[in-house]
């Protein structure tokens, strides 16, 4: 990883600390980095990129370092916590951007974890590819739509009681979607 990009990113960062992601620009960023616009597009072709990038570093961190089954819930915890300490940023990126964007950054983050809850839910269970892609893709939007909701109201539920509240949700859920089909395919 490019340590320039680091420096653009902590740029950034700063910066919305201070004003809207509206009004940053790439000049900036620059100027506070002490580069030319090029060395910026060398690496993100606009202010978007760079906030995706930062975005899915972190959180591709926060899933590395949470990737055992058993702890999902700690590591969507600590995404929410990472969600709020770069409040800004993501409160900005929310406005700024087209909502599409936002749902596939979540969807990014999220459907990793909903995975591995199905990989492991799936065990001697047998569902075409077909429907236990369904079933995943069922459960991220869902929990994608309540974290969506989390960040639009402002993020005042503690990341901990949202993570609980999703586990009291989906525990037992995902094992009996799987069954539910299961059932199905044997009776056709």
């Amino acid at each position: 990883m490019s340590n320039m990009k680091e420096r653009f990113a902590e740029a950034l960062m700063e910066m919305l600390e201070e004003r809207t992601l509206e009004k940053i620009t790439v000049k900036d960023i620059v100027t506070k980095c002490g580069v030319s616009r090029q060395a910026f597009y060398y690496y993100f072709s606009d202010i978007y990129d760079i906030v995706e990038w930062v975005c899915l570093q972190e959180t591709q961190k926060i899933v590395d370092e949470n990737s055992e089954i058993d702890t999902w819930q700690v590591g969507y915890a600590k995404t929410l916590h990472w969600c709020r300490e770069h409040k800004s940023l993501l409160i900005n990126a929310y406005r700024s951007i087209e909502k599409e964007y936002v749902e596939y950054f979540m969807n990014r983050f999220l459907k990793p974890y909903v995975v591995k809850i199905v990989d492991k839910e799936s065990v001697r269970i047998k569902v075409s590819a077909a429907q236990r892609e369904f079933i995943i893709k069922f459960f991220t939007l869902a929990i994608n739509a309540i974290t969506i909701d989390w960040v639009r109201n402002g993020m005042k539920e503690e990341p901990e009681t949202m993570a609980d509240n999703i586990r009291i949700l989906v525990q037992g859920d995902i094992r009996k979607s799987l069954l539910n089909y299961h059932n199905e395919n044997k009776r056709r």
